[in-house]
């Protein structure tokens, strides 16, 4: 039999006691077993390093680090990637879940399609307590994923790809809350293509307080912004003009722009509680005015679904 290649799971983890033991158990269990499980915990004040600890004395793939300080996400996953070892490299979320089948069916289609160098699958989102909420589905075909690239991430960031691609760029930039979308966009400038598992709902997102829109809403929507710049500088010019500075300098807000913000994102949760009645317009309008930048990232999002029915 052929031997299977070596694949690099990337978890980082920061406070997620109440559902690492599910995350990692998923990735414990699949079907794919040539794995290296590389976790990093960023410093979690809650039980989260005790419990990975426990289970990474039953399982010799499990390979665990803590940070000394607290790195963010995009450091985190360098610092990962730096000790792979795998042909491919898959990320996971250490509150989420992974179907069993999940990294053997993207490895598979990998093997099958030497012309894609990442793949994702559609996701299922749950609450909490794992019931399920609603799905999204995440188009296959690239030409397509490349127009969805301008108004939105057309891969979710729990993908699979081949090592080459994360040696050609360098890993993660730090551009906080869209990393994965830099990288995607990134990829494309650098003549990689990308795909999704499309019919294949493969991963379950955990939507839970802390990681909504609005914890940080209006700084991943300029961070969004800024990322979406940068990708089309690269496509006039092949060069862009990245530096952590500018990038920090331009998700700046100040209060009156959070509040502006909230405003808006309360008159907008309005106006989906009462979408089918004539009131709703008014909330919309108002949402509209208090906040071009939540205005922006509807108008995003409305073209993005647009184009992914297509």
């Amino acid at each position: 039999m052929k031997k299977e290649k070596l694949v690099s799971v990337l978890i980082p983890t920061y406070n997620v006691e109440k559902f690492i033991k599910l995350s990692i158990n998923s990735i414990i269990n699949q079907t794919y077993k040539n794995l290296e499980i590389i976790i990093i915990d960023d410093c979690s004040t809650d039980n989260t390093f005790n419990i990975l600890e426990k289970m990474s004395l039953k399982d010799s793939r499990i390979k665990l680090f803590k940070n000394d300080n607290n790195l963010k996400i995009c450091k985190t996953l360098n610092k990962a990637f730096s000790m792979s070892k795998g042909d491919y490299i898959v990320r996971m979320d250490g509150d989420d879940i992974s179907k069993l089948d999940k990294i053997e069916r993207q490895i598979n289609y990998l093997e099958k399609n030497m012309d894609i160098g990442l793949v994702g699958v559609s996701i299922i989102n749950i609450n909490e307590d794992g019931k399920e909420i609603s799905r999204n589905k995440y188009r296959k075909d690239f030409s397509l994923l490349k127009k969805l690239l301008r108004y939105g991430t057309p891969v979710l960031h729990i993908w699979a790809a081949r090592r080459e691609i994360y040696i050609k760029l360098g890993g993660y930039r730090e551009t906080l809350y869209v990393e994965d979308y830099d990288f995607l966009s990134r990829m494309v400038t650098e003549g990689y293509k990308f795909s999704n598992l499309e019919n294949y709902y493969g991963y379950y997102v955990r939507m839970r307080d802390g990681n909504t829109v609005s914890t940080n809403g209006i700084r991943q929507i300029k961070a969004f912004e800024y990322v979406k710049k940068l990708y089309i500088e690269r496509l006039n010019t092949g060069n862009d003009t990245y530096t952590k500075e500018n990038f920090d300098r331009y998700i700046k807000t100040n209060e009156q722009e959070e509040k502006k913000f909230e405003k808006a994102l309360f008159y907008f949760k309005n106006y989906l509680k009462f979408k089918y009645k004539k009131s709703s317009l008014i909330f919309l309008m108002k949402s509209a005015f208090s906040s071009h930048y939540l205005t922006k990232a509807l108008i995003n999002r409305f073209i993005f679904k647009k184009i992914s029915k297509m």
